[in-house]
């Protein structure tokens, strides 16, 4: 009898020790899944051509292009990556343009494939 007495004590003392210094556990709450077939929400892709204005008349046959999309984005104008993009998103290139009319395509692709594009007519008339 006084080796199980002496054991259950040992025993109290054990849990005891092993207990001391724990926070107590707040519970979690388990995250609900989404369903099937459905797809996380993603930020939309931005894209802001701020100049050249569409359809503007030029004078130069060579034109900067400026804009604005998401810092993650990769641009290209005619098929030409922008270099030239910071980390907020703005950049900058120059296009040369043919006598008459041109059209420009500036495309902003993201890592999770989200693009967003957009097409502008310049004008270039020298003697204008």
């Amino acid at each position: 009898m006084r080796k199980v007495s002496f054991l259950l004590v040992l025993l109290v003392l054990l849990v005891a020790a092993c207990g001391q210094g724990r926070a107590p556990v707040a519970p979690t709450r388990t995250p609900t899944p989404a369903a099937p077939g459905a797809t996380p929400a993603v930020p939309a892709l931005s894209l802001v051509v701020t100049a050249p204005q569409d359809e503007v008349v030029v004078k130069e046959a060579v034109l900067r292009v400026l804009g604005r999309t998401s810092p993650d984005a990769v641009v290209s104008v005619d098929g030409k990556i922008v270099r030239t993009v910071d980390i907020e998103g703005n950049f900058s290139t120059l296009v040369s343009l043919v006598e008459g009319p041109n059209l420009l395509e500036v495309i902003a692709t993201d890592y999770r494939g989200g693009q967003a594009s957009q097409v502008l007519t310049v004008i270039y008339a020298p003697q204008g």
